[in-house]
């Protein structure tokens, strides 16, 4: 028969230990560094979010009178700084393209640093697009990251123009 095998019992403290502790301070780390920047990107296209359906709530008003629409802005652009947006050249707008399709956009940076390193800047160009078949037909809007994609051949055409 084989003898049995004795092992040597690991010491609490060995290199696998080190290396899990190490990756594991790294991904905390790390978490705490990009975090911030990808959940105020999720706030803000919430905030585009809230402006568009109060928008499109009163579109008649809105449509009629380019003070209130004025107003929505600077308070869209006051909430979207209260999340920490603090890039002081950010631009916001809201374009009425037409009685039937209404932007709403912002476009900031927001910069991160990890160590040893310059300040990484993340530029973030956000829209809601919210169009209508026909006046007093409802509104369809839709979020879109103006980073990742295309812009152009997507936009709804209209067949009578």
């Amino acid at each position: 028969m084989n003898d049995p095998v004795s092992y040597k019992k690991p010491r609490k403290l060995n290199i696998v230990v080190i290396a899990i502790l190490l990756a594991l301070v790294a991904g905390i780390y790390l978490a705490k560094v990009y975090l911030p920047v990808y959940f105020r990107k999720g706030e803000v296209m919430r905030v585009l979010d809230e402006t568009s359906s109060e928008f499109t709530g009163k579109s008649s008003r809105m449509l009629a009178d380019k003070d209130l629409v004025d107003k929505m802005v600077n308070d869209m652009a006051s909430q979207i700084r209260d999340l920490g947006v603090t890039d002081p050249v950010a631009e916001y707008w809201i374009e009425i393209d037409d009685d039937n399709q209404v932007r709403f956009g912002v476009l900031y940076s927001d910069w991160y640093q990890l160590p040893f390193s310059e300040p990484s800047e993340v530029l973030n160009h956000m829209e809601m697009l919210c169009t209508r078949p026909e006046r007093g037909a409802g509104w369809t809007c839709e979020g879109r990251d103006l980073d990742n994609e295309v812009v152009g051949d997507d936009l709804p055409v209209d067949p009578n123009k």
